[in-house]
């Protein structure tokens, strides 16, 4: 059929997905703030340098994400799971759009842990709700994506790969 979208990615999947991320990304993020701790001399202490050393961390990861999630690239753990995010209409998400999304995944992360640390710790299990809306939504999206208009659809495996010539 042409024009039809490929499947959502079922809620396993992107759990997995996820985690597969969350080692990689242990790696991107110690060493990145490795370099920034080096550089700076920063060594936990609160104050002003405390909050540059946040905003820098956040900022990696937004590089990081905003760059895979864009003009139909992966990341290797969505490659493994064969995952890609894609505009609801199926096409790849521009680099603005893929900056969106994180900025709304970490808007909603921030707010439940800020609600979990100033309001209750019962309030961390709205840590859960972007994942959980997986299964309630039709298309398999988590809330982050009905907010920004992007979906995860489960590819080939060999998607996005481009041939060589030789």
């Amino acid at each position: 059929m042409p024009g039809a979208l490929p499947p959502a990615a079922d809620p396993w999947r992107r759990f997995m997905g996820c985690a597969y991320e969350a080692i990689i990304l242990f790696g991107v993020v110690w060493f990145a703030d490795y370099a920034f701790s080096a550089l700076t001399q920063f060594r936990g202490h609160p104050g002003a340098l405390r909050t540059v050393f946040q905003w820098f961390t956040l900022g990696v990861l937004a590089v990081y994400f905003s760059y895979f999630w864009s003009e139909g690239r992966r990341s290797l753990p969505m490659k493994t799971m064969s995952l890609q995010l894609q505009t609801r209409a199926g096409e790849p998400v521009s680099l603005a759009h893929a900056f969106v999304r994180f900025a709304v995944v970490a808007a909603l992360y921030v707010a439940a842990l800020a609600a979990g640390y100033f309001v209750h710790r019962g309030l961390y299990v709205l840590l859960l709700v972007p994942f959980l809306w997986t299964m309630v939504d039709g298309d398999r999206r988590a809330l982050h994506d009905v907010i920004s208009g992007t979906r995860l659809a489960r590819v080939d495996p060999g998607a996005g790969l481009r041939s060589v010539d030789v």
